[in-house]
Formats: C-alpha cells, structure tokens, sequence
C-alpha cells in the first residue's frame, strides 16, 4: 500500500483522581463511669500535629489534689507537669508504640473534683490485666468489677484512585492505485481501586462486654438495635449499664418472676448470666420434647418486652401475642451490629423459630447486647 494523501484526526482524554484520608482519636478516662465523649466533644483526640488533649476525669486524676481548687498555671507549666505523672507516661509510651511518632500531651481546664488521685497510678498496672478481658468467653458470663480505667484508639486511613483514558479518531486515507479508506477507532481504559485500613484498640473497661438476651421478632425481620441507649441492670449486678434496645418490631423475651408487671433486671430476661438465651429457656421444657409450648406451664408466663416509636413501653403475654410455640433449637448466625459511624451496638449470635396460632412462623434470636 502506498499513500497518496490522508486527512486524520485524533483525539484522547486523561482523567486521574487519587483520594486519602485519614483519621486518629484516642480517648482516655479514670473512674467506673465512661464519659460521654461523643455529646462532649472531649477525651484524647489525636490530631495530625501529634497534639493530644485529657479528658477532664482523666486531668483530674493527673492532678491528685481532692477539692483543692488551684490556680490556672502557664502553658509550659502544664507541658512539663503532663509529662512526668504516669497517665502521661503511660498515654505517651503506648502512642509511640501505635503510630510511630513521638506524642506531645498537653493539660488543658480546670480539673474535676472528687476524684480518687491513686487512680492515676494504677492506670499503668491496670493496662497488663486488661488482655484477659478481649479473650472470647468460653464460661458462662459473670458481672465483671470495673478495672477503673478506659482506653479507646482507633485509626482509619482510606485511599481511593480511580483513572480513565479514552482515545478516538477518524480519518480518510487514499492510495496511489486510486483507493479511499475511511476509518474510526476508539477505545477506553479505566481502573478504580479502594483499600481501607482500620486499627482499633480497647484497653481496660473500653474492652467490648456484650449481655445477651433472647429476642422475639414480630415484624418477619431479624432484630435491629436502637442507637439510643437506656439504663439498664443487664447483667443483674446492682450497677445500670446502658444499653441499646431492639426496634418497634421486637422485644426481648421476659419472665416477670416477682409479678410487679415490670423486668427489674437481666435476671427476668433468658441468656444474660448464661451467655446463651436458648440454653435457658430449655431448663423450662418440661415434657422434653424441644419446644416451649401449652405443655410447660411457663408459656403462658413469658411475655414480650417491648417498646414502641415513641419509646413507650410494655409487657405483653405471647399468647396474647399469637405466639403458640417456641422452638428451642438454634443454628449460629454471626453478625454485628453497628451505628453508622462503626460503633458496636450487639452481635447477633444464633436464630430459630416460633409458630404462631395461625400455622406462620417468626424468629426467634440470641442477641449479644453491647455494654
């Protein structure tokens, strides 16, 4: 072939996006109570400058001085003062083992008063015990004594690029030998690639504890958790927790063993001392035969706990409910739970079924809730 002439045009396009980002908090506090950072705004946050701020509890703790009220002192005072006590210490060298960097802590406000100051020295101590806490429970769950002290960190850092290329071009070519060829081509090439890595530590009572009791669904769904926390006695040690409650759907399965047409505590719910809902509602099968139902005299006794949209309230007895049998066999059925920003609210841990008087069926669920 040989070329007398041609008339060519080409044309592309190049589009390339590279995204990262990345977020650090730390958040530290001393007493039995963990504050509520999120409603605060307070805690340890770790900001990009390696700067990091005390939690009141936690400042206060550093201070030791009681009901003393001290005078606000310059900011290098507080500067070397936060790096001698041992929660600063202690902070400091477990940041350097996390990120890598040299971690400046810096005190900030007035201190909280009525705060035990040797819990600032047990924090150091109290961080060897807390690996025992993250094990998997293999026994039934007891009420655990708070260790005093808390400690959160989590990381994120997520990286997005995404690329397009595209070419095209058209033209007309014409030979010696009187040939005309018209032509067009066009391709494209594109990638998009997305990676996420998150680290999260829990250290002392910030460990996750989880109390599960046995939930009923009635709307045909598995349970959903509420963000909102109530106050709550769920592993009956005499101490409220809070704890999410399940969706206007569902309710937790309850025996009100003193008849004051209210559940008191964990003790009226099944699975909250044993850790397994399922297992507790067995030792009521009276006739063995794998069903709670019009055979074991505690059926008509169990009732549903319930609360509505509007936060309301109630205990309503299965049978009024339609409810006719309850299966007491469960397969595992793994799932967490979580808010929209990735806090835990439960795990879900196994299912199985109920018949209702009319021959349909629901589920029934183990859930852990998140304490």
């Amino acid at each position: 072939m040989k070329i007398q002439s041609s008339d060519i045009q080409m044309t592309s396009q190049h589009i390339a996006v590279k995204e990262e980002s990345k977020s650090e908090s730390l958040k530290v506090w001393v007493g039995n109570q963990r504050p509520d950072f999120e409603k605060m705004g307070e805690g340890l946050q770790l900001l990009t400058r390696d700067n990091v701020d005390l939690s009141q509890q936690a400042r206060s703790a550093t201070h030791g001085q009681g009901n003393q009220t001290r005078s606000v002192r310059s900011r290098e005072d507080d500067d070397a003062a936060a790096a001698s006590d041992p929660v600063s210490k202690f902070i400091s060298v477990l940041m350097e083992l996390l990120t890598g960097k040299k971690i400046k802590l810096t005190r900030v406000s007035p201190q909280v008063e009525n705060v035990d100051p040797e819990k600032a020295a047990e924090l150091t101590q109290a961080a060897s015990q807390a690996a025992a806490l993250s094990q998997p429970q293999t026994t039934p769950q007891q009420p655990v004594a708070p260790m005093g002290f808390g400690l959160e960190y989590d990381a994120q850092q997520t990286t997005l690029e995404a690329e397009l290329m595209s070419f095209s071009t058209k033209g007309v070519v014409r030979t010696t030998d009187g040939k005309q060829v018209d032509f067009s081509l066009e391709f494209t090439m594109q990638r998009v690639v997305a990676t996420e890595q998150t680290t999260s530590i829990r250290m002392g009572d910030a460990v996750l504890k989880q109390q599960d009791p046995l939930v009923i669904n009635f709307g045909g769904t598995a349970a959903q958790l509420t963000d909102t926390k109530f106050s709550f006695d769920i592993n009956s040690d005499g101490t409220a927790e809070q704890i999410s409650f399940v969706g206007p759907n569902s309710g937790f399965i309850a025996l009100d063993k003193n008849g004051d047409g209210t559940i008191n505590d964990g003790s009226e719910l099944f699975g909250t001392v044993s850790g397994n809902g399922f297992q507790d509602l067995a030792a009521y099968d009276q006739d063995k035969n794998g069903w709670i139902d019009d055979n074991d005299p505690v059926f008509s006794q169990l009732k549903a706990w319930t609360r509505d949209a509007q936060g309301n309230e109630s205990l309503t007895g299965l049978k009024i409910s339609g409810v006719g049998a309850l299966y007491l066999g469960a397969v595992s059925t793994e799932f967490d739970i979580k808010t929209g920003v990735n806090e835990s609210l439960g795990t879900l841990r196994a299912s199985s079924v109920y018949l209702k008087e009319d021959g349909s069926v629901g589920s029934l669920q183990d859930v852990d809730l998140t304490v």
